[in-house]
């Protein structure tokens, strides 16, 4: 279970070798890790169908992530602390956020000084540090991706009856003439799934009829006659037989993998050597001896979901890391350890409600659930439990559920009690 081989594609100077500060001048360095790990492991089988994954001659399964660091060009300089920045669908957060850089800035690449805004991280001598972790996330504008090993039955694609649902005029791109479906059909005859329309989750649902829509292709679906759109805040269901999954859980070990990796190891099994150790020399030890990780809304509630899988043990004892900043997360985790997993789904008041998101344990304190009875808390008490920050705002306390129901609270009588199935 580690980064077997670390290749770089590019290093530069940051901004012309602007400095900043005491820090000195930064380097832009961008590659892909790839990394192998054991099913047979306990950290690694909480990772749903990874034993649908095909495994190399060593019987590990391998996967590739993007990286991409900010770092001092000479890390002996600073404070020697790695920031990790979770990438939300694939798009760097920290600069816009942290950094207050401008609209106009192009955080996903960042070359300028216009780029990192205010400097607040750079200017305190932080090497930044991002990766990819959902092959589902777009490449697009500098997106950052992985490859994630496919999940197999018999030794062909895994396939189930799903249910996607999408909706035109809220968060998905497009005018609605076509819509694109999470996963591909295994058919593309209309009378072997089934599509419905309602105006709100709580209306039933009207049929609509096999000759009134069509499969474009094997992922993309569209109403007749040809120019029809989908009707807008309407919510759409389609039901359809899929393949495709990948074993997307990976993505959370890829992340512990190469962390730890930037942290202790000295260089790859090629001898290549670690992206955070200067040039100076064979001796030298990677300019990381603390680890934080900031994570906003999607990538807030990755953080949450990594810490509640045990991922902040890197498999030999070692924590990964030592705080951790999740904002606008809510009580949520991510729809991503699962077979055919939808990471990129979040629930409004209007969309995606019936998808897995919010489930027991909910915090950082100890807890009893009182619908399954079960006592948990995100933060296990190990040794590797990082120092932990939650920040949300009114948005979250009343749609996001950062609190929950007690049991004098009866489920669906709050704004954040489970109305079903223990799901906020």
């Amino acid at each position: 279970m580690s980064i077997v081989e670390i290749r770089v594609d590019m290093v530069e100077p940051f901004a012309d070798g602007q400095a900043f500060g005491e820090t000195g001048s930064y380097l832009r360095i961008k590659g892909i890790a790839k990394g192998e790990i054991d099913p047979a492991t306990p950290e690694n089988r909480v990772i749903t169908d990874l034993d649908k994954a095909l495994r190399n001659a060593h019987g590990r399964v391998e996967y590739e992530t993007d990286f991409f660091i900010l770092r001092p060009a000479d890390p002996r300089r600073v404070n020697s602390v790695l920031v990790y920045d979770v990438t939300n669908r694939g798009r760097k957060m920290i600069l816009s956020l942290l950094d207050d850089a401008s609209g106009n800035a192009d955080t996903n690449n960042p070359k300028t000084l216009q780029d990192v805004g205010l400097g607040f991280t750079l200017g305190r001598g932080y090497s930044l540090v991002w990766s990819g972790w959902d092959s589902g996330a777009p490449r697009a504008n500098n997106g950052m991706t992985a490859r994630l090993p496919p999940a197999l039955e018999n030794g062909t694609p895994m396939v189930r009856r799903l249910r996607d649902e999408f909706h035109i005029g809220t968060r998905a791109p497009g005018k609605g003439d076509v819509v694109r479906l999470n996963y591909p059909a295994v058919s593309t005859d209309q009378r072997d799934a089934r599509l419905t329309v309602r105006d709100r989750e709580s209306d039933s649902r009207t049929e609509i009829p096999a000759n009134g829509w069509e499969f474009v292709d094997r992922q993309s679906i569209r109403l007749l006659p040809a120019g029809t759109h989908f009707a807008p805040y309407k919510i759409y269901d389609l039901w359809y037989e899929a393949a495709g999954s990948t074993v997307l859980a990976t993505g959370f070990a890829a992340t512990r993998d190469l962390v730890s990796f930037l942290r202790y190891q000295h260089t790859d099994r090629n001898g290549t050597l670690n992206p955070m150790i200067a040039d100076g020399g064979p001796d030298d030890a990677p300019g990381a001896d603390h680890a934080l990780a900031f994570g906003v809304s999607q990538a807030g509630r990755f953080l949450r979901h990594f810490l509640d899988l045990g991922m902040n043990d890197d498999g030999h004892g070692r924590r990964v890391f030592d705080g951790v900043l999740s904002h606008v997360a809510g009580a949520g985790k991510v729809f991503a350890n699962h077979s055919f997993a939808m990471p990129g789904r979040t629930a409004t008041q209007h969309e995606d409600r019936l998808y897995p998101e919010n489930w027991f344990p909910f915090g950082t304190a100890m807890t009893t659930d009182p619908f399954s009875g079960k006592t948990g808390t995100i933060l296990k008490g190990r040794p590797t439990d990082p120092l932990m920050i939650e920040v949300n705002t009114s948005t979250e306390y009343w749609q996001r559920a950062p609190r929950w129901c007690t049991p004098t609270q009866p489920a669906g009588t709050m704004p954040n009690c489970p109305p079903r199935h223990g799901f906020i």
